[in-house]
């Protein structure tokens, strides 16, 4: 008897594999790498938002009954001197440090700035010349505090730059009881476009710094 072959079945390859329907294809995998980095990039973005919520409502007032043994400005611009000046006349501390003046101011030339008169400077102004940093200013600072006894500091500069700046300071000065006092005016907030880019680039460069001096204290 004369035997016929069976058909060909169509879903079926030359190994015996069925084909896939068409437009199914199963998704490659992204590759471990790549998750990796997304979960970074995800994981910095959330900080970077924490970070500027965080610089962002903080004000520059003072509870008028806060007081501390010192007060210290990380210089940087006249705000920033204005606001230290106003609390120390204020009695807010006994004495004002201004760590990071430039060799090259004079004191006169600090002291106009500054708008004082001689007998406040000479009493109550301490100027530090060696710090170059925000790692200089705390280091300074330490060195100021413990000089003259003191356990608790106010700590002046601007509203950005208050989180590495106590990170820095707290690391030097654990014992201490340190109060941020940002100040906010010194680039004022502006409500167009130009104003928010200018303002989110300072954030941004901040916020890699501050992230560096995390990481420089993992490493101690």
């Amino acid at each position: 008897m004369m035997q016929t072959s069976p058909q060909a079945d169509p879903t079926v390859d030359g190994y015996g594999q069925a084909d896939r329907p068409a437009g199914r294809r199963r998704p490659r995998p992204l590759p471990v790498l790549s998750l990796a980095l997304l979960a970074g990039a995800a994981f910095v973005l959330a900080g970077f938002v924490g970070f500027a919520a965080q610089v962002d409502a903080q004000a520059n007032r003072l509870d008028p009954a806060a007081k501390a043994d010192g007060i210290v400005v990380l210089t940087g611009g006249r705000a920033r001197l204005d606001s230290a000046v106003a609390l120390l006349r204020a009695d807010h501390g006994a004495r004002l440090l201004i760590s990071g003046v430039d060799a090259s101011i004079s004191e006169e030339t600090l002291r106009n700035t500054l708008g004082v008169s001689a007998d406040l400077y000479a009493c109550c102004i301490d100027i530090d010349r060696e710090a170059l940093d925000t790692t200089g200013n705390a280091r300074s600072s330490a060195e100021w505090a413990a000089r003259n006894g003191y356990s608790s500091l106010i700590v002046v500069t601007n509203d950005y730059h208050v989180p590495r700046s106590m990170l820095e300071m707290r690391r030097v000065m654990p014992g201490q009881q340190l109060t941020a006092y940002p100040v906010i005016n010194e680039n004022p907030r502006s409500a167009d476009m130009t104003g928010t880019v200018d303002r989110y680039r300072v954030l941004i460069g901040e916020y890699a710094k501050y992230l560096v001096a995390q990481a420089r204290g993992l490493s101690i």
